[in-house]
């Protein structure tokens, strides 16, 4: 059986380490296809809370240590972001697969060498934790986006602003919502899973206008508030908000086209099928606008997340590592192969790019003027440590 580690013992590296018992902490959470036997932290309680869970584990300190000591064949890193990339150049270095934690990394620059190191050694199984990837109604809606259900895309927008955070979360730990240790707020931390969907089911825009809001209702230095306009190579535009202060906060995908449109709010996908198409609904439209000939007639389906089969959170996660597993040992595809992390990064950097220097960014960003600008924010961040393993 495959010989899992997990580094980073902190929220969710105990949720993973809880996953590989009998006693998850998600009900029905348990990872079956493999065995957890290493766990590395630099706080040595966190570590003998581990080993209060599964006594025979191995308990590191060092990183590197955990990867050479021969206990262990795969790792799971759950660290803080910037360590990610790191960690996973290192893993595969030494021939030891690895699954990532979202983000894969705080930068494009340094992804783009994981990446690289990633195609030289196909022999080692490169994922990433998007457990959105598992969720029934994304996929829905990407199989009817694949069958062209959707058509030509004309907009894209999606509100999701029900990441509330109080000031004591953000006062929790000393590198959170740093941009040096953290790398920034919503964007960086929540919101990488919709932004991943987002691309996954709409593809890359080419253009991007990003207006971040920084310490907006919340005592922090990175961005809480976002609001992004994009263009795509077609000409379709879409909207992307975000925050971590909006009480009620909202969840909600819109995606229209030529052909229909798909809607999905509260664990329910909405898909309305234009009977004739828009494009040529336009051709035959009159003059009159209350001719009922110029009126759109839809077919209207209903998906909800019990009739799909439900995933709660935390079996997603406990799903992608399995997936991640049978992947290792050849019995099945990645759901969310590590190389295409840099997406949804690329459009993290993008908007606060934009942002950064108050203009129109074009896809693919510059990746050293990223760099630059964010190496700025850097030095005035109060998080002064520096990453390493």
């Amino acid at each position: 059986m495959l010989r899992v580690g997990i580094v980073g013992i902190g929220f969710m590296g105990k949720v993973h380490v809880m996953s590989f018992t009998d006693k998850p902490l998600i009900p029905n959470g348990t990872v079956k296809n493999a065995k957890l036997t290493a766990v590395c932290d630099i706080d040595t309680e966190k570590l003998e809370w581990a080993k209060g869970v599964i006594p025979e584990l191995k308990i590191f300190t060092s990183f590197k240590e955990m990867l050479s000591s021969g206990e262990i064949d795969a790792v799971i890193v759950a660290t803080p972001h910037y360590l990610h990339p790191i960690m996973g150049i290192e893993a595969i270095k030494q021939k030891i697969h690895v699954l990532l934690e979202k983000p894969v990394g705080v930068f494009t620059k340094n992804i783009e060498e994981l990446n690289e190191i990633s195609e030289e050694n196909r022999d080692v199984t490169f994922g990433l934790l998007f457990n959105q990837r598992t969720n029934p109604l994304f996929i829905k809606a990407k199989e009817i986006i694949d069958a062209d259900g959707v058509g030509t895309f004309k907009r894209v927008n999606w509100i999701i602003t029900n990441w509330y955070r109080p000031q004591k979360y953000y006062d929790n730990g000393e590198w959170r919502a740093t941009w040096a240790g953290e790398g920034g707020g919503v964007l960086i931390n929540q919101a990488p899973h919709q932004i991943d969907m987002w691309q996954w089911l709409c593809g890359m825009p080419n253009k991007v206008r990003a207006y971040c809001k920084f310490g907006e209702n919340r005592d922090v230095e990175v961005e809480t508030d976002v609001t992004a306009y994009v263009e795509y190579p077609n000409g379709g535009n879409g909207v992307f908000i975000t925050s971590t202060h909006d009480a009620p906060g909202t969840n909600r995908l819109e995606i229209i086209g030529n052909n229909g449109k798909i809607v999905i709010e509260n664990d329910v996908l909405t898909y309305k099928k234009l009977l004739v198409p828009e494009n040529e609904l336009n051709l035959v439209a009159t003059a009159d606008l209350r001719d009922p000939k110029n009126t759109p007639q839809v077919e209207e389906t209903i998906y909800t997340s019990k009739d799909l089969g439900e995933v709660p959170w935390g079996i997603e996660h406990a799903l992608v590592i399995e997936n991640w597993i049978d992947a290792i040992e050849g019995k099945d595809k990645l759901i969310a192969p590590g190389i295409e992390g840099i997406k949804a990064l690329e459009l993290i950097n993008s908007m606060l790019l934009s942002t950064f220097l108050n203009k129109e960014i074009d896809l693919p960003i510059d990746k050293d003027v990223y760099y630059e600008e964010l190496m700025k924010k850097c030095a005035t961040s109060k998080y002064t440590k520096k990453w390493s393993i």
